[in-house]
Order: C-alpha cells, then structure tokens, then sequence
C-alpha cells in the first residue's frame, strides 16, 4: 500500500509540469448508437520499412506487458507507468510490447520518463507504430531516437510463440502484405500479430476496414491472437477461433463503447479504463488486462 502511495505521488510530481491531464473516467461500460466508422489509415511520410527479427531468450521467457495510446504527457499515463512498474517487481518481464500510438507529442524525453524503471532494468520495447507516431517528421524521429529506429513490421521471437509486429498506417502496402503472408507460412508455432489499427471495435473509431480486408483474410491456423489499440478502452472479441484484443488505455483520454452493429462478432469482454495487459507462457498463453490499481478487469487462457 505504501508503495503504491508513494508511485501515485511520483506521478503527481512527474506530470504536474506536463500537458493537462486527460480524462480519468473509468467507469465500466456505457452505450450509445451503433458505431458505423471505418478507419482508413492515414497515409505514410517517411522511409521505406525495414524488416527485422528479435529473439528472446529461453524455452520459459518473462512476461510480455502490453500498453497501447499512452504517450501523452498525462496523470493516467503515469498511474499506468506505475502499476506496471508494481506488477515488473514481482513478476520477470521479457519486453513492453506497445500497440502504437506511443507519442502524441514531440518530447520524447519525458514522455518515456515515467517508464524510466524499464530502461534502467534493461527491459527492451517492442515498438507498433500509430497514426500520432507520424503526425509529423519531427513526430517520426522523436519515436526513432527514443526507441532505436523500431522497424515498421517484423517478428520477435517470445518462447514458444512468434509476435509479429506490423504497421497498420501501410496497410494497403503489398510488401508488407507479402511479408505478412510469407511470415504465417514460414512457422508453425502460435503466433500473436500486434498492430495499431483494430479489425474490429465497437467504440468510437470502429472496425479498420482496410484491414478486415487486407490482413483479416491471410489469418492461418496459428494466429491465436490479435493486439490492436487506436480505440481508447479495452475490448475483447472472439471469432473464427482467434482472440482480437483493443488495448488502448494507456494514457490518453478514454473512449466510451458504443453498441456493435448487427451481424458484428459481440464484444466478449470490456472495460472503459486505463489499464494494460500482461501475456504469459507459464502452463500455456495467459492473457491478464490490469487496471491502474493492479485489479484484474479480464483474463483469457488459450487452448495448448
């Protein structure tokens, strides 16, 4: 409890000199008229992506925490920072993998400050670029200097399990598309894809249209899992045997649902909160969402 205090404290003290806090609603549901928006994703403006493959170590890796929209400079983000923080104490973290939209702002310098415990314990991040990460070409070297150039899609390796990251701001890019393809055919082991823009949304962006049409289609028998953001709030939905998880409650303000369409798969799970996810490999894929207070909002454990 005390540490918890003092965390909320820091936090406090970090963002009183930063940008207005953004709303700190978190109530649980709230529904309005049947969301009917397609996202298109914006067009790129900076070089060609680079493909890229990381390997983590052992048969047994650490946790992935997932955190997506949190780069804003706010009283959330930071309460965010910290209960993550709270749950890398006492649990081995392999990397902070992120679902985009990292910054919303150019001064990377303190927006990954409350994340400084990560950095400091040599926990990398596995960078999803979104649509604010390249409002702007300062925007754009702002996230590389920060994280070290990520590339726009590629594959870690996590234990047993293959993360393939891509850029959902290209999606109509047919070398990331074939990359995509030739990156499902070339394992047989589960496989998480991770991109910013969600398949599907019922909430204030909606379902992203291009890539329902695009990646949604070339899905084979190993994608378990699908992590998007984009949608501030967390949703899960489960269709045709895979799990699509919106994880966007990272900082920025909060996004309340709204009802899903009729024929839409039904939203499973969720919860209009700040929060993040905890994925592990112990005795199977366990995929835990956390509020700010360290509460468990859902869990799903996956067959295998």
């Amino acid at each position: 409890m005390l540490r918890a205090i003092a965390s909320a404290i820091m936090a406090l003290l970090f963002f009183a000199c930063g940008e207005s806090p953004a709303s700190d609603t978190t109530a649980a549901t709230s529904t309005s008229t049947t969301s009917t928006t397609s996202t298109q994703p914006p067009p790129m403006t900076t070089t060609e992506p680079r493909p890229t493959s990381t390997e983590a170590s052992g048969e047994d890796p650490g946790e992935l925490l997932v955190v997506g929209d949190w780069g804003s400079g706010t009283l959330p983000q930071g309460a965010v920072a910290g209960a993550m923080q709270r749950h890398a104490e006492v649990n081995e973290v392999e990397a902070i993998l992120t679902t985009g939209d990292n910054f919303y702002s150019d001064d990377a310098e303190f927006l990954v400050q409350p994340y400084g415990w990560a950095t400091e314990n040599g926990i990398p991040f596995w960078i999803t670029w979104g649509n604010h990460d390249i409002e702007t070409e300062t925007r754009i070297d702002a996230v590389n200097q920060a994280f070290g150039s990520p590339p726009r899609w590629g594959v870690h390796e996590w234990g047993k399990m293959d993360v393939v990251v891509l850029d959902s701001n290209q999606v109509e890019s047919d070398e990331q598309q074939e990359f995509l393809i030739d990156a499902l055919a070339s394992t047989t082991d589960p496989t998480i894809l991770v991109f910013h823009h969600p398949p599907l949304s019922c909430s204030h962006h909606g379902d992203s249209r291009g890539v329902l049409e695009r990646w949604v289609p070339v899905l084979d028998e190993e994608v378990i899992l699908v992590l998007s953001g984009h949608d501030h709030n967390y949703q899960r939905f489960e269709s045709q045997d895979v799990t699509y998880v919106v994880s966007g409650g990272g900082g920025r303000s909060l996004y309340e649902f709204e009802d899903c369409a009729e024929g839409h798969p039904e939203r499973v799970a969720g919860e209009v909160a700040f929060h993040f996810l905890a994925l592990s490999q112990t005795g199977g894929l366990t995929l835990t969402a956390y509020d700010v207070n360290g509460e468990e909002i859902d869990a799903v454990v996956f067959d295998g």
